[in-house]
């Protein structure tokens, strides 16, 4: 049986560069995030903040993608097999899958910030970006490692390197999927479940996992449900849906295509997570439905960027900070804004992919390649040791 999907990795290429893109912006055009047209840099910021022309440096919607794609990725396994043992494997690995890049990546902020190489703070008030400083956080390594391994994972913490805020959400939503198939992976109406927790997590991003295993259910569970009942020709219609959602501004809907997505009296409610949610999978449903689409997504570019996304993920928020902070402060002594902060980009970005190279083959992939084979020894030593084995369910001729 494969083992991966490759079109959709395509898809998480894309998205990762996405949020490198995004980070860019928050850094060097904060207008774009923040809404303030007193701190605007370039004459396109107020028009790209509430349009979709947003979608090139909307970071949360390619998040969004990313939970929405954990949902299906982790779960299709199971719904083609009804094997167990995939679900058991999956939840053995899951947090060493996590932790191990994402520890070293606290390790490389805290090393950057330790050598004194972070720059952010030096260019805050010609950027007038609002983002926190991430080279502020504790110069103890027992807090250091603490923040690692504990509150990257249990407390939503992003201290040394913001960007792993998503972590608590990718661990947990991983074991909330899993619990979910074992429990209710075989009730014929676990569309009930779905319904119980679309309801009870509507503006979460745990909505994301839900509805990841939702589609993989209709494609996976039996026949394809998803091409059975969806045409490739609406492909052009969920991919304008979700991007046109997935495009719900970080600024106000006021006077804007979004207004009529908000209703009075709901200041309780995160349209924000919402509706980046329900089109990250709106697009994913377009993929699915879509030969061409998949065929574009499969392609060598799109499958690189999605073998070292999550390596640039990861990586390139200190790079921005530390490098790119050091070259666009160099660049403004002698050049306008504008002009500084192109060629801080050009000369960033070949050093992101660069690093997020290295740390995929020497970081990611080595964890990888020794946590799989380690989950199924453990399993099958667990299958033997225990008495009539574990209760796995096998499809036949699988």
């Amino acid at each position: 049986m494969k083992t991966k999907i490759a079109y959709l990795d395509g898809l998480r290429g894309l998205a990762a560069c996405v949020v490198v893109v995004s980070h860019f912006f928050q850094v060097f055009a904060p207008s774009v995030f923040e809404g303030k047209p007193e701190i605007a840099h370039f004459p396109f910021e107020g028009l790209a903040a509430r349009t979709p022309m947003n979608l090139m440096f909307n970071g949360n919607f390619s998040v969004c993608v990313f939970f929405v794609l954990s949902g299906y990725v982790l779960s299709w396994r199971y719904f083609l097999t009804k094997d167990m043992m995939h679900i058991y494997a999956s939840a053995l690995r899951r947090f060493f899958r996590l932790a191990i890049p994402a520890s070293l990546s606290v390790c490389l902020a805290f090393a950057v910030m330790r050598l004194g190489l972070g720059f952010y703070d030096d260019i805050r008030q010609t950027t007038q970006s609002s983002m926190p400083d991430p080279f502020t956080a504790s110069p103890r390594v027992l807090d250091m490692i603490r923040e690692a391994l504990y509150h990257t994972f249990f407390t939503y913490g992003s201290a040394y390197n913001p960007v792993l805020w998503t972590m608590t959400y990718e661990l947990l939503g991983s074991f909330l999927i899993f619990g979910f198939l074992l429990t209710l992976g075989r009730f014929r109406l676990r569309i009930i479940g779905y319904a119980a927790l679309a309801v009870l997590l509507a503006d979460s991003y745990y909505l994301g996992f839900v509805l990841g295993m939702a589609l993989s259910d209709l494609t996976y569970s039996g026949r394809n449900r998803l091409t059975a009942v969806l045409p490739p020709w609406s492909a052009p219609l969920f991919l304008g849906a979700g991007l046109y959602l997935g495009s719900f501004p970080y600024v106000g809907t006021q006077n804007t295509i979004y207004s009529i997505l908000v209703w009075k009296d709901s200041s309780a409610f995160s349209f924000f997570v919402f509706y980046h949610t329900l089109g990250a999978c709106l697009t994913l449903t377009a993929l699915l439905i879509s030969p061409r689409l998949k065929s574009l997504f499969g392609r060598q570019p799109f499958l690189y960027l999605g073998t070292i996304s999550f390596s640039l993920y990861l990586v390139h928020f200190t790079i921005i900070c530390s490098l790119g902070s050091y070259l666009f402060y160099q660049f403004h002594l002698l050049f306008s804004y504008g002009l500084s902060t192109v060629l801080t980009v050009i000369l960033t970005t070949p050093f992101i992919f660069a690093l997020a190279h290295l740390f995929c083959r020497f970081v990611d992939a080595p964890t990888l390649a020794t946590l799989s084979p380690w989950s199924r020894r453990v399993m099958d030593r667990l299958v033997r040791k225990k008495p009539g084995g574990m209760p796995v369910e096998k499809s036949k001729g699988i």
